[in-house]
């Protein structure tokens, strides 16, 4: 449902600033229930107006293939670019999305000459060699970088897709990002989200003929403001988003937010998630007709989320990642959340992965400076297991190639951690599957059980611990295999 109507939200955005209505040229009034506006995009249509020929020949590289910039693919982020600045001054959505259509492989970065408020509607391009259509607001095409330069965009998503849209070596950044209506959502936390990087889980192509947003590297979102109403992420990766970085985002508070930052496995081919269906996934696999593909080699520095109301689950978090690999964070801090960070196996770990993927398989997980103001439900869920395949191979439906109980988390390292916990029955810090976890300098506070170690953890090690005002410290405990090795040493 709406937010607000475009008056109300225009008179909300440009309170403070100096600019003339003409930007607003050409926009629509709002249209009555059971009709859509113009330029938005009712689902299994395809608007007259998009430029076709031009975001083919904008975004023609090959998604398997993201070219790495010349900084090299040890740096997150998109490459140097031309380093050239161009001034734009769009009046409207369609103005904007040409304008960066126009620029596509430049390396240019696209600056609003001056702060402006844009409504931006659903709208759909075709990207690729093989003219693959993507419903968005605002696509940014492969080699741009756009500057808001404290502009504001309000996203009309009154049918299925995405906000804001990140390609291979493409940026946003210095803005704010609201979601202002939101209908026809599906169910994934990427629809609707204020920025998305990846492709959805159906939307991954084949292995013959991989989607194009299968494989996005080498992007950046930086210095934006994230207001998110509805029930959907505050930013969402997906599939092999990768060597990427979010930078000094605030995620505003949000009563139905599902997260303020997700990362989640992918797919392509026809894969299907269900137990009963793990059996014919197998076959499949051996055809090579799917596979998995995982977000990794993601930096997210100095990340804050305020409070979001939404606190049903262990998977309500301000940042969540589920089967995911090598993903740095720097400074995390949360007002209130059920989770303050929640680190998952995914439903099927990387059982259907390709070997550069499954070689590093859930490794590589390295947080500093996370804290949070109250968790209602954890602090931070360490959950390694890939429970769709462990439940499948209990009911004797499938036989694993991999384990789907461990090593799980393989040496997650979490260091300057402060955890305030809102009693109740919450939890500091809760792990099942996890082998060689480390903690430094960590400070539990406020909950009903401070450390609670489950089933299938091979070692875990608390350095510098401070347990404060905890009903219970400590709990170790498991009924299928007992956590095992677990210190925690005061300090």
């Amino acid at each position: 449902m709406s937010r607000f109507s475009r008056r109300d939200w225009l008179a909300h955005c440009t309170a403070g600033l100096a600019w003339s209505s003409t930007s607003w040229a050409g926009s629509q009034p709002p249209a009555s229930r059971g009709t859509v506006p113009a330029g938005t995009v009712p689902a299994g249509t395809v608007p007259s107006g998009t430029d076709r020929a031009g975001a083919v020949a904008a975004q023609g590289a090959d998604p398997a293939r993201p070219p790495p910039p010349a900084a090299g693919e040890q740096e997150p982020g998109p490459g140097p670019g031309s380093q050239q600045i161009r001034e734009i001054s769009p009046r409207d959505a369609a103005e904007l999305q040409q304008a960066l259509l126009r620029a596509a492989g430049s390396g240019d970065t696209l600056r609003v000459a001056t702060p402006r408020s844009l409504l931006l509607p659903l709208r759909e391009d075709r990207v690729g060699r093989h003219a693959e259509i993507s419903r968005h607001a605002l696509l940014i095409p492969e080699g741009v970088r756009l500057d808001l330069n404290g502009s504001t965009l309000g996203l009309e998503l009154r049918a299925n897709g995405h906000g804001v849209r990140l390609s291979n070596d493409s940026a946003i950044r210095h803005g704010t990002i609201e979601i202002v209506a939101s209908e026809g959502k599906g169910s994934q936390a990427c629809w609707h989200s204020a920025v998305s990087v990846g492709a959805p889980y159906g939307d991954g192509g084949t292995p013959d003929q991989p989607g194009h947003f299968v494989r996005v590297a080498h992007w950046e979102a930086a210095d934006l403001t994230i207001r998110q109403p509805f029930a959907a992420a505050g930013i969402q990766l997906m599939s092999a988003a990768s060597w990427g970085a979010l930078r000094r985002i605030t995620i505003a508070d949000s009563k139905q937010a599902l997260l303020g930052v997700g990362m989640d496995w992918g797919s392509v081919g026809p894969v299907n998630s269900a137990d009963e269906q793990l059996p014919l996934m197998r076959r499949l696999w051996e055809r090579g007709e799917i596979q998995t593909t995982h977000p990794h080699d993601v930096l997210v520095e100095d990340l804050r989320v305020g409070r979001l109301g939404r606190q049903q689950d262990g998977n309500d978090a301000g940042l969540r990642c589920s089967a995911c690999h090598r993903i740095t964070v720097r400074r995390l801090h949360v007002v209130e959340a059920g989770v303050a960070v929640a680190l998952f196996g995914g439903d099927l770990g990387y059982e259907f992965a390709l070997p550069d993927q499954r070689d590093g398989a859930h490794r590589g997980y390295d947080l500093a400076g996370v804290s949070i103001d109250r968790a209602t439900l954890f602090g931070i869920v360490l959950n390694g297991l890939a429970d769709n395949v462990w439940r499948a191979r209990e009911r004797q439906l499938d036989t694993p190639r991999l384990d789907p109980t461990q090593p799980g988390l393989v040496e997650p390292r979490l260091r300057d951690v402060r955890l305030r916990g809102a009693g109740g029955k919450s939890q500091g810090v809760y792990a099942v599957s996890v082998t060689n976890g480390t903690f430094d300098d960590v400070e539990i506070s406020g909950f009903e059980t401070g450390i609670h170690p489950e089933d299938w953890v091979n070692g875990l090690t608390f350095e510098r611990t401070r347990l404060r005002d905890n009903r219970h410290p400590i709990r170790v405990e498991g009924t299928r295999a007992p956590a095992r090795g677990v210190e925690v040493r005061p300090g």
